[in-house]
């Protein structure tokens, strides 16, 4: 074989190589992991967890690759409900008035029990929530579940919020802004903002949702806010929401177990930052994630949720015809 022979041989050798060395990403991209859009909040613990699952990786260690879609809890339920989204928060009540007014959601993966907390001034009169009738209340709108499930409480103390209560509908700043300013009696915020308003030294709490909502409805665990999906995507993916249950899961197990993940976000998610507020608000947030050895499906907590769901429509809180329509909403 003459040299000419030989360069041309290995020249198609080379080729050849760099053809394969080419087409390898190409082959690689073909087994990319399903993305999956969820939408987290900006603010609060569902937000921390969902950090916790992309930092930590767990999405792609269940198989998927989690994309978020960061914005506000109500924003993100309206973008389920138009279905621009196919999984985000969601709460309960808010999945059954969006089944009633046509689109499917269901709830897929519980996260964590009610983290709200009404506070008053320290120096007021109030001890307890029926001292507040004809007073001024801050909480956050209609389509939350922080409005909602005061509604559903106090209704069953025989008071229309609506009309025995002042209420100022805010977000978390506004809600914080309006307490300060002495602009309420009282206000209705969550964890670890709660931490931050106690630490101050200018409030105290007169009622907790979830040992309240224990008294009503005979659990001490009630999922309140979860991980939904519409059900034209749940229906044909199954296996991918076997996956996103499987690190959500992950999620509330690790996420309270890490302090230095708590602290490294703190701001973002809580707008806490000094040494005092963090030591707080660690001890009185991860409570509210659900316990560690705590698995769905969990059939005293569905029979609350349940319970909770069908004596919001006999109270009004939802229309008649969603009572059909309840069982249909949790993922088995």
């Amino acid at each position: 074989m003459n040299n000419h022979k030989i360069w041309q041989v290995a020249a198609g050798f080379f080729l050849a190589l760099g053809l394969a060395i080419a087409y390898t990403p190409k082959v690689e991209a073909a087994a990319e992991l399903p993305t999956v859009e969820v939408g987290l909040p900006q603010d609060g613990l569902f937000g921390l967890g969902g950090q916790y699952i992309l930092d930590k990786g767990l999405d792609r260690k269940h198989g998927f690759t989690m994309r978020p879609r960061w914005a506000g809890v109500p924003e993100i339920q309206r973008l389920l409900a138009i279905r621009a989204i196919p999984v985000g928060l969601m709460t309960p009540e808010a999945a059954l008035r969006a089944r009633v007014a046509g689109t499917a959601v269901t709830l897929i993966q519980p996260y964590q029990v009610p983290h709200m907390h009404v506070l008053v001034h320290k120096a007021s009169p109030y001890k307890e929530v029926p001292d507040l009738k004809g007073k001024s209340i801050a909480l956050t709108p209609e389509l939350t579940g922080l409005y909602n499930l005061f509604d559903f409480m106090m209704r069953r103390n025989g008071y229309n919020i609506e009309k025995d209560f002042q209420l100022k509908k805010l977000g978390a700043p506004g809600i914080i802004a309006v307490l300060e300013k002495g602009e309420v009696e009282a206000g209705i915020i969550w964890e670890a903002h709660v931490s931050r308003l106690l630490i101050s030294g200018k409030y105290r709490v007169i009622m907790t949702y979830r040992d309240e909502l224990e008294k009503h409805l005979h659990t001490k665990v009630l999922p309140t806010i979860w991980l939904g999906g519409l059900e034209t995507w749940v229906e044909p993916n199954k296996d991918i929401v076997a996956k996103l249950r499987a690190s959500w899961t992950d999620g509330y197990r690790g996420v309270q177990q890490d302090e230095l993940h708590f602290r490294k976000y703190a701001k973002k998610f809580f707008g806490l930052d000094k040494p005092e507020e963090l030591s707080l608000a660690w001890d009185r947030t991860r409570v509210f994630l659900l316990p560690s050895d705590y698995t769905w499906p969990h059939v005293a907590s569905l029979k609350a949720l349940k319970s909770f769901l069908r004596e919001g429509v006999e109270m009004g809180m939802f229309p008649k015809e969603a009572a059909g329509l309840i069982d249909g909403m949790f993922v088995p």
